[in-house]
Parts: C-alpha cells; structure tokens; sequence
C-alpha cells in the first residue's frame, strides 16, 4: 500500500515496513477508532477496529473475511484461526505497533491483521487514502447474490480489477449458464479501469450483475480512501 498526508507540517523520514516505501510522517497519533484493512486476496482480507487513546493503542477488533465477503464466525474449522483473533488483539496492545510475533499455525490471518492494524495506525496519524488491492463486495439481492470484486489501485488510479458473483455463499464458475454474465464478467474490468471510476455502462444482458459489480468497485474504493467527501 500507499498513501497521501492530509496534514502539511514539518516532518521527518520514516521507513513504513509494511508498506514498502519510505513515507513522511511525524508519528504523531489521534486519539480515536479508525478501521483499517490488509491487502485482500482470492483468499479474503482482515478489518481492524483500532482504538487510540494518548498515542497508544488500547483496544483492537479484528474481522477475517473469506473469499466471497462473509465473515468467518464460530464454524470456521480452524483452531488456530480462532486461537490467533483472540490471542493477536492482546499483542498489538502489549507492542503499541502493528508488528508482532506470528501465531503459529495462522501465518496468513496473522500477516493481514498487522497490516490491517498498520493502516488504521496510518490513518491515525492523518494518512487518507492508500494504494494496493482491495476486496468490495455489494449488499446481497433478494435472490441471494451479491459482487464480489479485487481492485488494485496504484496512486489513486484504478489499474487492474477482478469481478466475481456469489450465489448462496459460492462463487459462480465456468459451469453457470449464462453467457451473458461471462461475456461482462471479461469485459468489464476494462471499463473500470478507463473510466477509473465505479461508474460505467450496464453490460446490456447482464444488467443484475453490472449494477452489483459497480456496486463492489464502489466499496473497494471506499476502502482505498478514495471517496472522502462523496
């Protein structure tokens, strides 16, 4: 990820780890919540709830989601999964940091939540907008289908986005008889890359999943920062 000051002031170098880059910060943080999320993947994201109070972080809610959007609750068969959401809050309170140990047999939901955390650090020190891959997903019909969009952003733009639709919790695949779903399902990410906007044409025959699709790209780039104001 990326990301924009909304602040000018004097301020020092400092290297952000999780980020890749070098970025202008003063490490100054505001107390309040902020939500932060991890680079998402065909495999889900994690949220973080971060709570700041006289610089220091004192609570943190952590939220895995799976590869459709749905949170992963009390069914999921992973103990570990669960062993590391209840053990990693503690973690990042006791280190006042994003970086912290692995949970052994969670290296995946270990290695999102400390980015999750790190962004919502980022926002707390006045960071707005940020740049990487980010999960939307649009509000279920009444047919239980919903988006499920990856949207790669870099400096703000659009650049690569990936359009997926769940039915009852499951992704469509090649076996959905619909020709028209797949035809705008391989021609609609250019269109979001041009019009580097959730906004863009109906795909004529395929009206239910343009308007969820846009309504995804619409909630990544909610994510990304990317609608302050709207």
């Amino acid at each position: 990820m990326k990301f924009k000051k909304i602040l000018v002031l004097t301020l020092a170098l400092a290297v952000v780890l999780g980020m890749g880059m070098v970025a202008v910060a003063d490490g100054h943080l505001e107390d309040g919540e902020y939500v932060g999320y991890s680079q998402a993947n065909e495999r889900g994201y994690v949220e973080a709830h971060v709570t700041i109070e006289d610089e220091a972080i004192v609570a943190v809610d952590l939220i895995e989601y799976n590869d459709v959007g749905e949170a992963k609750g009390e069914d999921y068969g992973w103990d570990e999964f669960h062993e590391a959401m209840e053990e990693l809050p503690q973690r990042f309170i006791d280190a006042n940091d994003y970086e912290v140990d692995i949970y052994t047999g969670a290296t995946s939901t270990s290695e999102k939540a400390m980015e999750a955390v790190e962004m919502a650090l980022l926002k707390a020190e006045g960071y707005e907008s940020f740049d990487g891959t980010f999960m939307g997903v649009s509000e279920p019909t009444e047919r239980d289908n919903w988006g499920v969009v990856l949207v790669t952003f870099e400096e703000g733009d659009i650049v690569e986005v990936k359009l997926e639709e769940a039915a009852e919790g499951e992704l469509k695949d090649e076996d959905y008889d619909w020709d028209e779903f797949h035809e705008a399902q391989e021609a609609m990410p250019e269109w979001f890359v041009e019009a580097n906007d959730y906004e863009v044409d109906i795909y004529t025959g395929a009206t239910s999943s343009s308007e969820l699709w846009m309504e995804a790209v619409r909630d990544a780039m909610s994510k990304a920062g990317l609608l302050q104001g709207e």
